[in-house]
């Protein structure tokens, strides 16, 4: 309600643009078809996830405006998944449960995705998170550990570019997906 009476806020419009980014990248058909990242609302979840994960990474060690930022985003991906489960029939009593839920799984995530981060072999520590939690129960052909290079590769690019590019959106997961090269077709 205080946002249609007063606007949101430059950083709040920064925010949801670059929610956009991450939504538009987790929607890359590539992670589907070369990745078989099983084509589901849970299989779109944990690539969401895993680019939420990249740029609040990024983020939040950085200065209170990009961190406030990175929280807004955050907000816009609770935002959209209410919406989402309303859209595809959640009744109301039901959304603030799983929403919260969703929460607990983007927090565990993170905790995973930081541990493996901080391995000897990122790209190996990463494809563990991934096959435990995008390919669990289904035949994969070693896609978990080309999304773990490619996952290894976002950190370590976003690392390199600055917090203002990135809020901007000048810098966010720039470059193609990586080609199956070892594993897949």
């Amino acid at each position: 309600m205080f946002k249609a009476l007063f606007g949101r806020n430059v950083n709040s419009d920064l925010a949801h643009a670059l929610y956009g980014v991450v939504v538009a990248r987790s929607r890359d058909l590539q992670f589907y078809i070369r990745y078989q990242v099983p084509d589901t609302f849970d299989g779109r979840f944990e690539i969401l996830i895993m680019h939420l994960f990249l740029l609040h990474n990024r983020l939040k060690n950085e200065d209170h405006t990009s961190r406030q930022i990175s929280q807004l985003v955050f907000d816009a991906f609770i935002d959209d998944m209410d919406a989402a489960l309303r859209e595809i029939g959640v009744g109301d009593p039901s959304v603030p449960k799983k929403i919260a839920k969703m929460t607990q799984v983007f927090y565990g995530r993170t905790g995973a995705y930081e541990r493996a981060l901080e391995s000897e072999d990122i790209s190996q520590a990463l494809s563990v998170v991934i096959r435990r939690n995008l390919y669990a129960g289904i035949e994969s052909n070693g896609a978990e550990l080309d999304l773990g290079q490619y996952m290894a590769w976002q950190a370590a690019d976003l690392t390199h570019k600055t917090a203002l590019d990135i809020t901007q959106q000048q810098a966010v997961f720039e470059g193609p997906l990586l080609e199956r090269t070892a594993y897949g077709r």
